[in-house]
C-alpha cells in the first residue's frame, strides 16, 4: 500500500476584515497550476459546510451571491475573488481550490481545505480595500 501525502497546491491569507459595503479582494496563489485545472471558490458559512460559488479557467467571471467577479490573472497563477458590496452576512471562510476539468465541484486533498491552511477568514468591520484586477500581477494586465 502507498500513500502519498501531497502538499497544499494553493495559498491564501489567513485572514481579511471588511467594511460593509465596501470592496474587498481575497486572493489565492496557485503557482503550479497545471493546464487541466480549474480554478475553484468556495465560501463556508459559520455552523454549516463549503458551498461552491464559482469556478473559472481563465479571464475573470461574475459572481452572483455574494455579488463580486473571480479575476483570474494572465498566466493563471493566481486569482482573486472580488466582493463588490460586502454585508456582515457574507462573514466566512472563503476557499480557493485546484480542480481538474470536468471533475464536480468539491473539495479534496491538495486544496487549502485539507491541505495546508483553512481558507481566508473574512470578518467586520474594518478599513475598506480596493477589488482591482490589477492587484493579482500588475506586469501581467487582467482584463479591464
Amino acid at each position: 500500500l502507498l500513500v502519498a501525502v501531497s502538499r497544499a497546491q494553493v495559498q491564501q491569507e489567513p485572514a481579511a476584515q471588511i467594511t460593509e459595503g465596501t470592496e474587498i479582494n481575497i486572493t489565492c496563489s496557485h503557482p503550479n497550476i497545471q493546464v487541466s485545472e480549474v480554478i475553484h471558490w468556495y465560501r463556508q458559512l459559520p455552523g454549516r459546510g463549503p458551498a461552491f460559488l464559482v469556478s473559472a479557467l481563465k479571464g475573470s467571471k461574475e459572481v452572483s451571491d455574494p455579488e463580486g467577479r473571480l479575476w483570474v490573472s494572465a498566466d493563471r497563477r493566481s486569482s482573486a475573488l472580488c466582493l463588490a458590496r460586502p454585508r456582515l452576512g457574507d462573514a466566512a471562510v472563503y476557499f480557493c481550490a485546484l480542480v481538474a476539468q470536468g471533475d464536480e465541484p468539491g473539495l479534496r486533498p491538495g486544496t487549502n481545505r485539507l491541505g495546508r491552511g483553512g481558507g481566508t477568514v473574512l470578518s467586520g468591520p474594518a478599513g475598506g480595500a480596493a477589488c482591482m484586477a490589477a492587484k493579482l500581477h500588475p506586469d501581467q494586465g487582467a482584463p479591464p
